[in-house]
This record gives C-alpha cells, sequence and structure tokens, in this order.
C-alpha cells in the first residue's frame, strides 16, 4: 500500500512540474506549428494558352477538277493524287488561333482519252499549285490532351500547267499556261500535346485553286490548241508539328 502511495504521488508531482513550466513561458514564445507549403502544378497541356508559333505539315490530297475542256471532249481522264508540304506562322490567343501558310504541291499528271481514233491519251500535261492562304481557327477546348478545332481560310494560288501535249499536234510542241486565283480553304482535326511545346496536328482540309488554261500552239498552225482545267479542287488529310514559343 505504501509503494502504491509513492507511486501516484510521484505522477501527480511530474505532471504539475509540466503544468508550471508551460505556465511560465509566455504564449507568444511558444514554437509555431509547422508551415504547409502548398504549390500551383505546372500545367500538363498548353492548348488554351497564348503565344507566337511555328508549323510545318505533310499532306495526302486526292485531287480532282470541274472539267477539261479542250478542242475535242474527253470520255474519261486521269488526275493523279499528291503528296504537298505546308510552312506557317501564327499566333495563338487562348481558343483562337491565326496563321499564314504557303503551301506546294509535287507536280502532278493529267491525262484524257478521247473517243477519236489515233493515240492515246490525246491529252496529257503536269499541274502544279502553289498556294498562299491566312487562316483562322477556333480550338474546341482542351480533353486529356486532346483539342479538337475548326477553321477557314482565304488567299491566293499560283496553278502552273507544263508539258502539256496533244497528241495530234507534232512532237516537241509542249504547252505551258500559268494563272493566279483566289483561294479558299475549311479544314477540321485535332491537336495533340506530345512537350510542352510541341504539338502534333492532325486534319482534313478542303482547297479550292481555282482553274488554269493552257495552250500547244505552232506558229504555223493556225487552229489553236487551248484546254482549260476548270475549278482544280484538293482533299488533303494532313499531319504536321507545331512549335508553341513561349
Amino acid at each position: 500500500m505504501t509503494r502504491t502511495k509513492v507511486c501516484v504521488a510521484g505522477l501527480l508531482g511530474a505532471f504539475a512540474f509540466v503544468a508550471n513550466a508551460h505556465a511560465a513561458d509566455p504564449a507568444g514564445s511558444w514554437p509555431p506549428p509547422p508551415q504547409v507549403s502548398y504549390e500551383r502544378p505546372e500545367p500538363q497541356f498548353k492548348e488554351l494558352l497564348s503565344g507566337w508559333y511555328v508549323r510545318a505539315d505533310i499532306g495526302y490530297r486526292w485531287n480532282s477538277f470541274a472539267s477539261f475542256e479542250a478542242a475535242t471532249p474527253v470520255v474519261s481522264q486521269k488526275y493523279n493524287n499528291a503528296i504537298a508540304g505546308t510552312l506557317g506562322v501564327g499566333y495563338k490567343y487562348q481558343w483562337f488561333r491565326a496563321d499564314v501558310t504557303v503551301d506546294r504541291s509535287v507536280r502532278t499528271n493529267f491525262s484524257g482519252t478521247t473517243a477519236g481514233a489515233g493515240a492515246q491519251p490525246r491529252y496529257t500535261a503536269k499541274i502544279t499549285p502553289l498556294s498562299g492562304l491566312g487562316n483562322v481557327y477556333a480550338d474546341l477546348g482542351t480533353w486529356a490532351g486532346f483539342t479538337p478545332y475548326v477553321g477557314a481560310g482565304v488567299g491566293f494560288t499560283q496553278i502552273s500547267s507544263e508539258e502539256y501535249f496533244d497528241a495530234t499536234r507534232p512532237t516537241g510542241t509542249g504547252g505551258k499556261g500559268k494563272s493566279v486565283n483566289f483561294s479558299w480553304a475549311w479544314m477540321a482535326g485535332i491537336a495533340v500535346q506530345v512537350k510542352p511545346n510541341w504539338i502534333v496536328d492532325i486534319g482534313f482540309r478542303h482547297l479550292d485553286m481555282g482553274s488554269v488554261k493552257t495552250n500547244n500552239q505552232l506558229a504555223s498552225v493556225t487552229i489553236p490548241d487551248v484546254a482549260t482545267f476548270d475549278k482544280l479542287t484538293a482533299q488533303e488529310v494532313r499531319i504536321g508539328l507545331r512549335f508553341l514559343f513561349d
């Protein structure tokens, strides 16, 4: 019993000592609680941020035109598809983008067959378009790094027609032609951010390029041999990179 009393008295004494020690220190001298620091995480995706950018694209074009008009109507024609490249510079402000682009397609073969006798195809040519466009886009928000967009552009296209041959004319009289036309385009696609400043752009574009007239005329021949490629268009699937400056 005596031992129990001694233990209880000792515990009471220790508690009283601790209480007196705390009471002796003024409240302002107590150590502050540890501070917890919260840092805003760096955004993973910057598609809705603003800044200048440059772009480069490569595309595959399905070429077509409204009609081919020549001295003798064709019953069938072939206008090959082609590869095209794009370079541009632009500015992005949140959801709005605008850029200026230059597009060039590789030289593309054309052939046209007529119903008459003689060597076929009767008409052949090579077409090369070069376009300069001013474009605007609306970015439709970013979900898990994917940003769909729509856009439209206007500008000019220079169309060159070279090595135009009519099989009924003398060999070596390949004609040339060139025109500069008003052009317009609309596009849609999806952008994906793969690095803080690098964005992959996958999209589709319809491009209306206008018409070009060419001829194969000898000074000794009085009948003109003029042909018109009317209303050239391209449906294009493109993939490219955009570099967004900080």
